[in-house]
């Protein structure tokens, strides 16, 4: 009996071939991307989990004193003994930060590219590393030795015992001695390490903390936002809150990825809706089918099969349609697995996501069958062996499929709008074409003049920074000019600029003039932000600190799209001394420019490492776009899928109206005998399927403006929600249907009436 379903399930498949490869297409689609958004999802809430009391690991937060809406993580070293003596709640405490990602070390004159990871005396206890040999001289302040992972050993030394060894690192301009060999963490770790240093890199780390068990988190809470540690009197942290070490992947605003976590959420939905899509195309697709084989199951019926039989012969064809899928998806998954590895960061074989991808799918087409195969069968007996008039489920399916059409176009063009918006509107500077070298103080005026002899180099000029990336220094001023008496001391960042710094990145002059040479070093530049915080409408004049406006220009909007610019003013200097060298070159001509450069930098330094001259050139443009990384993923990713959808709807739409013209046809031919022309019979069919775009962009517009208004918000400079939007995607659907539905009905009207009455 399985083997006759079987057949027929084939046969039936085969002879509506178009409609069923559009249905596997599209839910292999989906599965495939269903199964690698959840892979992602639950990879990325799953980094540092392994460590011993994982579930009992906090950092410390602190309010962002650029943003104060934002919390930062980054805490004085001093605070974590405080919060060990301050509080029993803590059972152990220590501090550490992840060093540059791209450092190296030499060895025997080969380079090797490595992690550091900065710790104090506390690391060993707080987290499972274990010495596997050596000491613990590594741990101790300002020591010159380090310690080397067992891997990264074997790696650099084979079966050499890497203790003793010395190896240098240029970024930290010295030679240290390998004490110990260690463990290291399991690579699926927001801190991964090929080598642990002491403190005396830096002052400041990531506070982490573990708490003792039982203890009542929220009073805990409550207590540590009250408290207030003073590390001297400059110095004081405040408002502390504290998260999960467990979540930092997507709760850490420093931890940088291709892609931010909300939008992998957005594309782990928008994968489910394009299943939803098709399964409701391809049930809508399997019920037009049966209604035309109703005199096959009246037959049946006459024959002695039951609607039991009958019900398992169908679902075998719509459970077979659903099964092909898997061994589709496979293939896909291996063409397209190592591109999702780069982008993602997950570290899996090709096997582990067949796993996954094979759980999700098996449990969305049981799901599925579970859901609908009952309404399915109500459908079925009543619509095709009944012949009940009933039409509710078909529209209902057509619908669905449009709402969620219309909500991926509409949503997609809100981002490509978006996009759009932010690569066109001013930023306040230029930064295209541009770029900069952190250079240091000796010989910058010399290296300055050699860089302008590279013919794609069209200027150089020495400054204390580049705009992007920006190293800033925060000033406080308490006292400005009409401060009210219950307002507070106010943070503004400072960049020391020149004339030619200001024509160099194209600021703009709002008010007042543009600092030269010859002004007194008490005249100073803000920008607008800084003009609006101090509360004043005409600043040229008028002073804060020690400072007296000369001038306002345009707000420079060298950070994230997301981030409001802060107060910023502009000292006038002219050292030739500075330590960065910015130059502009010719459009085109990034990669020559940047490859001379090299070449330029290692002739002159050879004992210095080919990543070490790289990590020092940065592309403005290429830094800007970082920022926007996220955003142009999520833009691809839904684009695709929109594309998909659509075409799924257009050939869901083109098989529905054959299916459905060929199951009225008789329909149409009375109508034809009893005097209707083919443009009567046309206007049934138009009215029918445009009511039910209407019905679904009624529901869809609204939809997709509610999710696309609060994602617009994050954003300081924003688009608007054009009224085109909604007409352009409603011509051009009212265009599709009008194809669809035209040229099948015409060609279906067209014909003898006569035959189709017989039949």
């Amino acid at each position: 009996m399985i083997k006759h379903y079987l057949k027929v399930a084939f046969r039936n498949m085969w002879k509506y071939r178009n409609q069923t490869l559009v249905s596997v297409v599209g839910l292999t689609v989906g599965f495939v991307c269903f199964a690698m958004a959840m892979l992602w999802i639950r990879y990325e809430m799953t980094y540092d989990s392994f460590h011993k009391n994982a579930d009992r690991m906090y950092c410390i937060n602190v309010p962002d004193e650029d943003s104060p809406d934002r919390v930062s993580m980054v805490t004085p070293n001093a605070l974590a003994n405080h919060l060990k003596e301050t509080f029993p709640e803590i059972n152990r405490v220590t501090t550490i930060l992840q060093a540059n990602q791209s450092m190296a070390v030499e060895f025997d004159k080969v380079e090797y590219p490595v992690n550091f990871l900065s710790v104090d005396s506390s690391f060993l206890s707080m987290f499972d590393v274990k010495i596997i040999e050596g000491n613990r001289n590594f741990l101790i302040l300002n020591s010159k030795e380090i310690a080397i992972t067992q891997e990264k050993a074997r790696q650099m030394f084979g079966n050499e015992s890497p203790l003793g060894k010395t190896v240098k690192v240029p970024l930290l301009r010295g030679q240290y001695t390998i004490c110990a060999t260690i463990s290291g963490f399991s690579k699926h770790s927001n801190y991964t390490f090929d080598f642990l240093l002491n403190q005396s890199m830096r002052y400041f780390g990531y506070t982490v903390i573990e708490l003792n068990k039982r203890i009542d988190i929220g009073a805990f809470k409550k207590k540590l936002y009250e408290h207030t540690f003073r590390n001297d009197e400059k110095t004081a942290v405040e408002k502390m809150s504290i998260t999960p070490f467990t979540s930092l992947r997507y709760e850490n605003p420093y931890i940088q990825r291709e892609v931010k976590f909300q939008h992998i959420i957005i594309f782990a939905v928008a994968s489910l809706l394009l299943i939803l899509c098709t399964l409701f195309n391809c049930l809508n697709l399997f019920v037009s089918r049966v209604k035309i084989r109703r005199k096959e199951f009246a037959l049946r019926t006459v024959y002695g099969a039951s609607k039991k039989s009958l019900f398992a012969l169908l679902s075998v064809e719509y459970a077979l349609s659903l099964i092909i899928v898997l061994p589709l998806g496979m293939l896909a998954l291996n063409a397209v697995f190592p591109s999702f590895k780069v982008l993602s960061e997950v570290k899996m074989e090709l096997s582990g996501i067949y796993f996954e991808y094979l759980i999700y799918t098996v449990a969305i087409i049981f799901i599925s069958l579970m859901i609908l195969l009952p309404v399915f069968r109500h459908r079925t007996f009543n619509t095709s062996i009944y012949r009940s008039k009933q039409k509710l489920f078909r529209k209902i399916s057509v619908v669905v499929q449009l709402i969620i059409s219309i909500g991926f176009i509409f949503c997609t063009l809100i981002v490509v709008k978006q996009m759009y918006h932010l690569h066109i509107t001013d930023l306040g500077f230029e930064y295209k074409n541009r770029g900069a070298i952190f250079w240091g103080n000796h010989g910058v005026d010399v290296f300055a003049s050699q860089m302008k002899q590279i013919p794609e180099i069209t200027e150089t000029l020495i400054a204390s920074t580049p705009l992007l990336p920006v190293e800033l220094e925060m000033e406080k001023i308490s006292d400005w000019d009409g401060k009210p008496l219950s307002a507070k001391e106010i943070d503004m960042e400072k960049i020391s600029i020149s004339e030619q710094y200001a024509s160099f990145y194209e600021f703009t002059l709002l008010k007042g003039k543009m600092l030269t040479v010859n002004d007194d070093r008490k005249y100073v530049l803000i920008n607008e932000s800084a003009a609006k915080v101090l509360d004043w409408y005409e600043p040229v004049g008028k002073s804060f600190g020690n400072y007296t406006v000369k001038g306002v220009i345009k707000d420079v909007r060298n950070v994230s799209p997301t981030v409001p610019v802060q107060p910023f003013f502009y000292t006038y200097s002219n050292n030739k001394e500075d330590g960065v060298i910015l130059f502009k070159y010719s459009e085109g001509t990034w990669k020559t420019c940047k490859d001379k450069i090299e070449q330029l930098l290692k002739k002159q330094y050879p004992e210095v490492s080919s990543s070490a001259i790289s990590s020092i050139i940065f592309n403005t443009e290429a830094e800007y776009d970082k920022f926007l990384k996220s955003e142009n993923t999520l833009l691809k990713i839904l684009a695709f899928i929109s594309l998909i959808c659509v075409i799924i709807g257009v050939f869901g739409f083109v098989s529905i109206v054959s299916l459905t013209c060929e199951e009225r046809r008789r329909e149409i031919a009375i109508r034809k005998v009893n005097g209707a022309t083919v443009k009567d019979i046309l206007d049934i069919f138009f009215k029918e399927y445009l009511s039910l775009l209407a019905v679904g962009a009624l529901i869809a517009f609204p939809a997709g403006y509610i999710i696309m208004k609060p994602w617009l918000e994050h954003y300081v400079i924003q688009t608007e929600i054009s009224a085109w939007i909604y007409v352009a995607i409603l011509l051009a659907l009212i265009l599709i249907i009008i194809m669809c539905v035209g040229g099948r009905v015409y060609k279906t009207s067209r014909g003898n009436p006569v035959n189709s009455i017989n039949n």
